[in-house]
C-alpha cells in the first residue's frame, strides 16, 4: 500500500505503511494529518488508517524500543566482564552494533544509554582482562627469577660461611661441634654454648670472633627471616635466622670433600624443600666449594651418584654416618 499524506498544507508521498509509522513515532506526522491511498474516495486522518497500529506515538516508541535488545545485551555482557573477562569483547561488539541501529532508526529504537554503558564497561573489562592475562603470563617468570636470586644469595652466604669454618678449624683444630664449645668458652670468657641445632653450633663462630655477621648463615626458606644483627649472647643466630643444616662430625683426615652444610630443609625435617630455590639445594663442601644440586620433588632427597646424599651408607661420608643438625 502506497500512502499520500497532507501535512501542514503540503501533499507528500507516496509512503509505505512502515514509513508512516516511523513518522508518527518521531513526531514528524500527527494522527490528525490526512492520508489517502488508492481504493478510498476521500482523505482520512492517519489515525483512521485501517492498517495503522500506532495511534499513540509514545506507545509506538515503547513498542519499537523492544528492538534494542543488543544494547541491553551489551550492558549485561559489559558488567559480566568484571567477573569473566572473555565477555568484554562481545559487549563492545554488541554496543557498537546497537548504537548503529539506534542511530539509523531515527528515534524508532531506543536504548542508547544501555549501549553506551555496555561499551564503557566492556572496554574497562577488556583492559582489566588484558592486564590480568599478561600478569598471568609473567608471574611464573617473576617468581622463578626471585627464587633464582634467593638461591644466588644462599650460595654467596655459603661461600663466606665456608671461609669462616676454615678459619675456626685453624684456631680450634676442627669444625664447630660439641667438644669445641667448651674450648671457645674458656678462650673467649663467654658462657659455654649448649644445644644441638645448627644455630647452636654455628654460634661458636661468632663467640670466637671469627665473624660478626649473622647474614652469612642466612638462606631463605619457609621458616627463616633475615637476621636482625643482634649477636649478643644467645641472640646471635636466633631461631629463624639460620637457614642451613650443619653436619658436625664429618671426616677431615683424608682430605676428601664432604658436605658440611646444606639448605633448604622443610621445617623440622631432614627432607630438602624444593620450593625456595626452584628445585635446587645449596651444598657447602668441606673444601669451601659450593654446589647446587637438584632435589627430588616427590621424596625431598638430593641424589648423588644414584643414592640419597643423606643416607648413612653413602660413600661420600667415608664410613662415618652424618650427624645432621637442623636449623631452629
Amino acid at each position: 500500500m502506497r500512502i499520500f499524506v497532507q501535512h501542514q498544507g503540503q501533499q507528500t508521498g507516496p509512503f509505505s505503511q512502515q514509513e508512516i509509522k516511523q513518522g508518527l513515532a518521531n513526531g514528524h506526522y500527527q494522527p490528525s494529518d490526512l492520508a489517502w491511498y488508492e481504493g478510498i474516495e476521500t482523505w482520512i486522518p492517519l489515525s483512521s488508517l485501517p492498517t495503522h497500529q500506532v495511534d499513540n506515538p509514545v506507545m509506538s516508541s515503547a513498542t519499537e524500543s523492544a528492538k534494542s535488545g543488543l544494547a541491553i545485551t551489551s550492558m549485561v555482557l559489559g558488567i559480566s566482564a568484571f567477573l569473566c573477562g572473555v565477555t568484554a569483547i562481545p559487549a563492545v561488539i554488541c554496543g557498537h552494533i546497537a548504537l548503529g541501529k539506534i542511530k539509523k532508526s531515527h528515534g524508532a529504537i531506543s536504548g542508547r544509554g544501555f549501549a553506551i554503558a555496555g561499551l564503557v564497561t566492556g572496554y574497562i573489562g577488556l583492559v582489566v582482562f588484558v592486564i590480568a592475562f599478561l600478569a598471568g603470563l609473567t608471574a611464573p617468570i617473576v617468581i622463578r627469577q626471585r627464587k633464582k636470586a634467593d638461591q644466588t644469595e644462599a650460595i654467596s652466604n655459603a661461600r663466606q660461611f665456608g671461609l669462616a669454618l676454615y678459619e675456626f678449624k685453624s684456631e680450634y683444630g676442627g669444625f664447630p661441634d660439641a667438644s669445641t664449645a667448651s674450648t671457645v668458652a674458656s678462650q673467649t670468657g663467654t658462657p659455654e654454648l649448649t644445644g644441638s641445632s645448627s644455630n647452636a653450633r654455628l654460634r661458636q663462630l661468632i663467640h670466637a670472633d671469627i665473624t660478626q655477621s649473622e647474614q652469612i648463615f642466612y638462606a631463605k626458606t619457609s621458616a627463616t627471616q633475615r637476621p636482625d644483627g643482634d649477636i649478643s649472647g644467645d641472640r646471635a643466630i636466633a631461631p629463624g635466622e639460620c637457614g642451613f643444616g650443619y653436619v658436625e662430625n664429618i671426616r677431615t683426615d683424608d682430605n676428601t670433600p664432604r658436605p658440611v652444610a646444606m639448605a633448604p630443609f622443610k621445617p623440622n625435617s631432614r627432607q630438602f624443600d624444593p620450593s625456595p630455590f626452584d628445585g635446587k639445594a645449596v651444598i657447602l663442601w668441606s673444601d669451601s666449594s659450593v654446589t647446587s644440586m637438584p632435589i627430588e620433588r616427590t621424596t625431598g632427597e638430593v641424589i648423588l651418584d644414584g643414592e640419597d646424599l643423606l643416607s648413612p651408607t653413602h660413600p661420600v661420608w667415608g664410613g662415618t654416618p652424618p650427624s645432621l643438625l637442623l636449623p631452629e
